[in-house]
């Protein structure tokens, strides 16, 4: 029987040596260490879906009356967007409300519906008539979420609920100061509907309904007007 090399024995006996050392080092994993997560395995073990080919399917989102008009008005409007249309009504707003203390009859016709206007130039013409002064500023709006919103073929309207800061006063006609007091700041609640032809070639969203939504003391008011949106 031939002798084995010398140098098989030994580098048999190194082979062993390293085996042990990494067994020690690394050990054997059982059935309840934590193994490496598959990458293609969703957290509770679903399979992840494949990306070749179909997207992946979205859960069902509910969606609001008011989000799908918003979708709608959208669609037949591409350039509408709901962020401008939001700072668009709200300088509105500001525009309107100072126009209305000043008397501004050309501003508010270039803002207003006619049945709207109609109901502003009344009022105007009411406090002209006993002699009063109106001073009214918007000094920051605080909110203008949409509430409502309806696409009834061509026309368009959003109903918007705004909170604004706001100092007024009236005057009579000798200069006494008969309701508000211009140093004094006071939040008003307004729930304005504007409207749009999303066919026509003017890009103006009219007020078409004015209403206040709270009820404060010492506060400017504002013609209720328009019709339902």
């Amino acid at each position: 029987m031939d002798k084995i090399p010398t140098d098989i024995i030994v580098y048999a006996v190194i082979a062993g040596a390293l085996l042990l050392w990494l067994r020690s080092v690394l050990g054997t994993r059982g059935s309840s260490d934590r193994q490496r997560p598959n990458p293609f395995t969703l957290p509770g073990g679903m399979p992840a879906p494949a990306t070749a080919g179909a997207p992946a399917a979205t859960p069902n989102v509910a969606t609001s009356p008011v989000d799908a008009a918003m979708v709608q008005i959208a669609l037949a409007d591409r350039g509408f967007d709901t962020n401008r249309f939001l700072e668009n009504a709200k300088d509105s707003f500001a525009a309107i409300v100072a126009a209305f203390a000043d008397g501004d009859r050309e501003k508010l016709k270039d803002k207003l519906t006619p049945d709207v206007y109609a109901g502003f130039e009344s009022s105007i013409t009411a406090r002209e008539a006993a002699g009063q002064k109106a001073m009214t500023e918007v000094l920051s709006i605080r909110d203008a979420d949409v509430i409502d919103a309806k696409l009834d073929g061509r026309m368009a309207s959003i109903t918007l609920r705004i909170k604004a800061d706001e100092s007024y006063a009236l005057h009579d006609a000798t200069g006494k100061l008969i309701a508000g007091h211009p140093d004094r700041v006071v939040t008003m609640t307004d729930v304005w509907t504007f409207t749009r032809d999303v066919k026509s070639s003017d890009a103006r969203w009219l007020v078409s309904r004015t209403r206040d939504d709270v009820k404060e003391k010492e506060a400017p008011t504002l013609p209720e007007a328009g019709i339902s949106a």
